[in-house]
């Protein structure tokens, strides 16, 4: 049921050539390429000039009939055009409809943008992915790689049964009290992990109430710059930790917050990853 279209891609090593890339996914027809897009495997293709396999970021149409699902995604960063790609991927699937069932009205339509936020929309959709995911993001080990003077500070990876996630790490770019200098890095980007392991969309151990509590510190207690609540959540902890203090002082709700958090049980623990 799966629809291919051919792409020209350029590799690195200066290569041009062209591959199959795949344009629809019918989760219940295509299990292996669902299953490809929670690895990140999707789209990958070898380069036939140096074998590097390229993962080939593109549009396509998710569509998922048992949970009534129909999702336009888009790639990373193009969220500043999202009237014309809603519009494009419409066209396309008049294309398709060849492959539709009856009474494609009923699905409920969402537009997101890269695989990440496509898998997030999936654990909270998809009650199945969510039972047998929950657990085992919560249990395996997360994996935080730290960059040592490179652009991209690191990331820190979640994997469940079938799930793999790459989180990126962020620098302060806020806090005059961040420590400077590449330990000081290491020690800023080592407790925003931290953050990151307990708050994040995929796998969070706060249950409802506690992330309709930290909402409402959020507007009593904004930021310096606008983010999501996970990316906020992170930045907050690392700063707690940092300089216990002075956060208390500027932000007594949250850092009440982040002291009743410590009865709470992380199961997932966190492993260092050494970059050679």
């Amino acid at each position: 049921m799966a629809l291919k279209s051919r792409y020209d891609i350029r590799c690195s090593c200066g290569g041009a050539f062209t591959g199959d890339v795949y344009e629809y996914v019918f989760a219940e027809h295509d299990p292996d390429l669902k299953d490809a897009i929670l690895s990140g495997e999707f789209n990958r293709i070898p380069c036939p000039s140096c074998g590097q396999v390229l993962a080939v970021e593109n549009r396509f149409l998710y569509r998922d009939e048992k949970n009534r699902l129909w999702v336009w995604v888009c790639k990373k960063g193009e969220e500043s055009g999202r009237g014309e790609w809603v519009e494009e991927l419409m066209e396309k699937t008049a294309f398709m409809e060849c492959h539709f069932l009856d009474g494609e009205e009923e699905y409920r339509k969402f537009l997101v943008f890269g695989r990440e936020e496509l898998i997030e929309l999936l654990l909270k959709e998809d009650a199945d992915l969510k039972r047998r995911e929950g657990r085992r993001l919560k249990r395996n080990p997360a994996l935080r790689w730290i960059a040592d003077g490179n652009r991209d500070p690191g990331y820190l990876f979640l994997h469940g049964e079938k799930i793999n996630i790459s989180i990126p790490l962020k620098l302060s770019e806020t806090d005059g009290n961040q420590p400077a200098g590449l330990e000081g890095n290491k020690k800023w980007l080592k407790h925003y992990s931290q953050g990151l392991n307990i708050h994040n969309p995929y796998s969070s151990f706060l249950n409802k109430a506690s992330r309709s509590k930290w909402d409402r510190i959020r507007e009593m207690e904004p930021s310096d710059d606008s983010k999501n609540e996970f990316d906020d959540f992170a930045e907050s902890w690392a700063r707690s930790r940092i300089d216990g203090k002075g956060f208390k002082g500027r932000y007594p709700r949250r850092r009440a917050f982040f002291d009743g958090l410590k009865k709470r049980t992380v199961s997932r623990k966190i492993r260092s990853l050494h970059h050679r």
